[in-house]
């Protein structure tokens, strides 16, 4: 079984509690509250200002030239698009990125943040997927079963089917895939440590964006 398989039954509980939160069901039926929505998205807002820079310096953490270019690419493709949707709806809602960081994004900037100050490639890039590829199957989900019609947060959901982030991640895992295939026992369990841990994370800031709290 390659890593990624593994380290996703390992995950399985936590994506599908991700599932389950209200903020997920109500974004995809309409009715999640603008508040709510506007807590969500200045949070990101301020996430995506680090993620952005730590993705380039895991690209930095790449030898192999076709991978750190196919890397770099599909950080600075995915760093465009989130900008320009973000842009589009702080302008739509009104919504003031002006806020303090919550301890929920602090943490998971940090976290993410010391893989990578390893120097270990297989660590940052095991610390960072949760973030490409449990929020694009998130998205996937809400897309698949979401009411677009008269639903106020369309342009968001539909921007979870953007096939070349979608194509982008499938790139990744199996890059980490042939990584792990020679990896030994040792890096493989701190990798999975990570990786969890971040989707931990990810569980807790859709949380926090619909009660404003961190668990």
């Amino acid at each position: 079984m390659s890593w990624t398989l593994s380290v996703w039954e390992k995950s399985l509980p936590i994506y599908e509690a991700i599932l389950a939160q209200p903020f997920i069901k109500e974004l995809a039926d309409g009715s999640l509250s603008a508040e709510r929505f506007s807590r969500y998205i200045a949070q990101d807002e301020l996430y995506l200002g680090t993620y952005g820079r730590q993705m380039f310096q895991i690209a930095g953490l790449l030898a192999d030239p076709s991978e750190r270019e196919m890397f770099t690419a599909f950080a600075q493709s995915g760093i465009d698009g989130e900008k320009a949707m973000h842009q589009l709806l702080i302008e739509k809602y009104g919504i003031d990125c002006r806020v303090q960081p919550s301890n929920v994004t602090l943490g998971y900037n940090a976290h993410t943040q010391a893989a990578i100050d390893t120097g270990v490639k297989e660590l940052a890039l095991a610390a960072m997927l949760p973030c490409l590829w449990i929020y694009n199957r998130v998205g996937l989900d809400i897309l698949a079963n979401a009411r677009l019609e008269g639903n106020p947060y369309k342009e968001w959901i539909l921007e979870y089917g953007n096939e070349q982030f979608s194509s982008g991640v499938a790139l990744i895992l199996e890059m980490i895939d042939r990584w792990a295939e020679t990896a030994p026992e040792e890096l493989l369990a701190r990798m999975d440590d990570l990786y969890l841990e971040s989707a931990r994370y990810e569980y807790a800031f859709w949380n926090y964006g619909y009660t404003g709290t961190c668990l």
